[in-house]
């Protein structure tokens, strides 16, 4: 029986403050009309996050939620009001916006603020060669900003315009999120691709790993699959360039936040110490610059 004795520091939760935010897609008239939506729109503040944690956790980046996506640095402001933790945030930006530069330097600014976030998804190709995100990215990475992204990774045409931008751009860093969106059906030939493009995405040396999200494919997941894309990662892409990651509160769909790193924690339990204290703690320090 693995001790869950580890502390953990968790590189990708959300916090909602309802009453004062917007956030516009947690309401139930737009979309994403997701049937389980309703329980998880509600306040949930560090506290929570905490007391889920079994007192476990020991440091935490804010990934942006929609507080007020025309006015991320709101997000930011009450963040940096309320949080006690070690933590860091990473702001949302609007890559093809006007004000997109503007909105990069004055989040910048912000004592808190590691990176930022545009989800890119099914747009991922299309705005990733538009050569006003592409001056945004490289804007951010001369303030010092990672880029967050999201994107399904066995798209390759996605993924070269993602290449490029990094072959252009030495000095960006780029996180990518929810076990990178990896094919439900592991016998595909979108899973053949998926490696190949991780396996790729990792050589630049500018690309992390966030193995996160599994919920946001298939709320029942098990554990099964986990270890499977776990294990397929770090054999393609090595310990240093994975962040274990819940995605908290979402995660709650599947299982208690606490039963989540205690799972993490038995994956990883083969590996050394070394490993396992990067995995769950020292990568995202070192990522993010948490104290």
């Amino acid at each position: 029986m693995v001790q869950h004795s580890q502390t953990w520091v968790d590189p990708h939760i959300h916090l909602f403050a309802l009453d004062e935010g917007q956030y516009n897609w947690l309401k139930p008239t737009n979309a994403p009309f997701w049937a389980d939506k309703k329980s998880i729109a509600k306040n949930t503040t560090e506290a929570m996050l905490h007391r889920a944690s079994l007192g476990q956790l020991c440091g935490f980046v804010h990934i942006e939620a929609g507080y007020d996506n025309s006015r991320p640095w709101r997000e930011i402001a009450f963040l940096e009001r309320h949080c006690t933790l070690p933590f860091r945030s990473v702001g949302c930006i609007d890559l093809a916006a006007n004000s997109v530069g503007s909105h990069i330097d004055k989040l910048a600014l912000y004592p808190s603020v590691r990176g930022l976030r545009h989800i890119l998804d099914n747009d991922a190709e299309t705005l990733l060669r538009a050569p006003k995100v592409k001056w945004a990215l490289s804007h951010m990475a001369s303030r010092g900003l990672s880029f967050e992204a999201q994107l399904n990774i066995a798209n390759s045409n996605a993924v070269s315009a993602l290449l490029n931008v990094l072959e252009q751009n030495p000095a960006l860093k780029v996180a990518i999120d929810h076990a990178a969106i990896a094919p439900i059906d592991i016998n595909s030939f979108a899973f053949k691709t998926w490696r190949q493009n991780i396996r790729v995405l990792s050589e630049t040396g500018q690309v992390a790993f966030k193995f996160s999200g599994l919920e946001m494919q298939e709320r029942s997941w098990r554990w099964q699959r986990a270890y499977y894309i776990f294990e397929n990662l770090l054999n393609i892409v090595g310990t240093n360039q994975i962040m274990l990651a819940s995605n908290f509160p979402l995660c709650q769909w599947r299982m208690p936040y606490a039963a989540l790193w205690h799972g993490f924690s038995d994956m990883v339990a083969p590996l050394s110490e070394v490993q396992k204290v990067a995995l769950l703690s020292r990568n995202a320090k070192q990522w993010y610059n948490i104290a």
